[in-house]
């Protein structure tokens, strides 16, 4: 390995302890938005994708966005219903696609939580200014993960 390689490795060795630490940090306490409900990892990241969806989101697009086979997205969506946390209707563009939403009262759970961890976190920020927040935001989503 070149001298280049061996600094740039190292430079990922540190961005990936980071974000490491960082989600540790972030899981803990262990809370969700919906008290109780014992939900899987899976099925949490399908929520908060529904949540910051500008539109019902159909199957497809679900499934490829967290990363599940269509099969999965359709057994997880069904238990997400049957808990009353998600609900399907017929899409407004085509009448033969069903779509995702969040229920109402799931919306309203989900942003309360958001706005619960945004508060406990806020003090992890202190240190950064607008603009870097701005910019740290930018550079984790350039981050191409496959």
């Amino acid at each position: 390995m070149d001298t280049l390689t061996t600094d740039r490795a190292t430079q990922i060795d540190r961005v990936l302890e980071s974000i490491i630490t960082f989600s540790r940090a972030l899981a803990r306490p262990r809370m969700t938005p919906f008290g109780d409900a014992v939900l899987t990892r899976t099925q949490l990241e399908i929520l908060f994708v529904l949540a910051h969806a500008t539109e019902p989101v159909a199957p497809g697009r679900l499934a490829a966005t967290v990363n599940v086979t269509p099969g999965a997205i359709t057994q997880t969506m069904d238990q997400l219903r049957d808990q009353h946390l998600v609900e399907q209707s017929p899409s407004d563009l085509d009448g033969r696609v069903r779509v995702w939403r969040l229920t109402d009262s799931t919306a309203t759970q989900v942003a309360a939580f958001e706005a619960a961890t945004i508060l406990r976190t806020t003090p992890w920020f202190i240190s950064l200014s607008p603009d870097e927040l701005e910019t740290l935001a930018a550079l984790i989503s350039r981050v191409e993960v496959a």
